[in-house]
């Protein structure tokens, strides 16, 4: 590419035009470097109201520290006002998504946008200012890291008499009540995020624990909706915690199926053998008959005679050997589950957690054989303990997961 063409590319995406509510925005030279620029529709440049409160909010805006709002200055020309300089470089959701359509699917994108929004706009309530539209042409992402960012707000505009004229298309996003008496309230603004949340799964399937979020939201009776951006987003961190906790649930109950089914897998079944005594031939070489002692022939030991102290002496054997089966089982189990236990592995469909867990449930048999045979304790001893183990060190484990995503929320 050459100069020219270089120039003429610029040209091109200087002039590539982003539909708004109140206008076009694009790239524009403005004192020798390209800027962001608003053209204001003709209707609202003949607006007195609207140019005004246009002037009013520029002024409002620097005085605020809000980093999700986007600084504005207002431009002129020999007509009068025609449109405003932004500070920055953003694109509307409507043109992201357009540009890149797959963004939605990937991690975090969806989550973090709802929260953002969320965010920003129970700091505008607690300044008594609200945005009354979040149409996908009036809420920008920043280019770079696609953070969440607001330049008009609505209740700025409310002397407007027709709201429905000065938002145009956009006005499908604004509450009814704004719309059909100009109340703008908290849950006017509660509404209309709950039309935009619905516009980002138009191409995805709505997560289970939002879907009754955004029903709540755009009740059209407004006593019906959350009362507050704060509520809404502790409700829904608590039913994406929810959804966590039953997953992981449902996770350790299948790794417990797994373990003793690996483990009856494995264990070769044992056959009934019944032992008859055969009749003697003759009386006589009976042996029991003759005087036989199995006692004493044999070697075995009365457990009769056993005195209390050796009682005693083997219990406390057994319990150290278990105490040392129970030592090295616990190590071995917090390595083996750990592989399976992250936040990936608990996101997979229950198919590729069942595939991808398999090998590690016959490891913690092999490891369960193996530490009984060394601790010298029976398999059905060292089964029923080592069952025990894998469910405590899974709700350890589980609870670790709740607290870091708790602390990255």
């Amino acid at each position: 590419m050459n100069y020219e063409e270089l120039l003429e590319s610029r040209h091109g995406a200087a002039m590539a035009k982003q539909h708004l509510p109140f206008g076009w925005m694009h790239k524009k030279l403005l004192d020798g470097k390209y800027v962001n620029v608003v053209d204001l529709r003709d209707d609202l440049r003949d607006s007195l109201v609207f140019t005004e409160a246009l002037i009013a909010e520029a002024d409002q805006i620097k005085k605020q520290s809000d980093k999700r709002q986007i600084r504005f200055s207002t431009l002129t020309d020999s007509a009068g006002l025609y449109g405003v300089a932004v500070e920055g470089s953003y694109r509307t959701y409507a043109q992201l998504l357009s540009d890149q359509p797959a963004i939605v699917a990937q991690k975090n994108f969806l989550a973090n946008t709802i929260k953002g929004l969320l965010e920003a706009t129970a700091a505008l309530h607690e300044k008594g200012i609200f945005q009354v539209c979040y149409s996908p042409d009036n809420v920008f992402s920043r280019k770079g890291d696609n953070e969440v960012m607001l330049l008009f707000h609505g209740s700025a505009y409310k002397a407007v008499n027709d709201q429905q004229e000065l938002y145009g298309d956009s006005a499908a996003y604004i509450a009814p009540e704004v719309l059909e008496e100009g109340v703008i309230d908290e849950r006017s603004d509660i509404y209309s995020i709950g039309k935009f949340m619905e516009t980002l799964f138009q191409q995805s399937e709505v997560p289970i624990e939002l879907k009754g979020v955004i029903k709540k939201a755009t009740e059209t009776d407004p006593a019906k909706r959350y009362g507050s951006a704060d509520e809404m987003l502790k409700t829904i961190n608590n039913r994406q915690s929810m959804r966590s906790s039953l997953i992981m649930g449902v996770a350790a109950l299948l790794i417990v199926a797994i373990c003793f089914g690996v483990y009856f897998s494995l264990v070769p079944e044992r056959e009934n053998i019944e032992f008859v005594k055969p009749a003697p031939k003759d009386p006589a070489e009976d042996l029991l008959d003759d005087g036989f002692d199995p006692v004493t022939e044999l070697g075995i030991v009365d457990t009769t005679n056993v005195s209390h102290v050796d009682k005693q002496k083997m219990k406390a054997y057994e319990a150290k050997a278990e105490q040392i089966f129970r030592k090295n089982y616990t190590r071995e189990a917090e390595r083996i589950l750990s592989k399976i236990y992250s936040n990936d592995k608990m996101g997979a469909t229950e198919k590729n957690f069942m595939a991808g867990s398999h090998s590690t449930m016959e490891e913690l048999v092999q490891a369960q054989n193996r530490l009984g045979a060394e601790a010298g304790i029976a398999e059905t001893r060292s089964q029923l303990i080592a069952s025990k183990i894998i469910e405590q060190v899974t709700n350890r484990l589980k609870k670790q997961m709740e607290e870091t995503q708790k602390s990255k929320e």
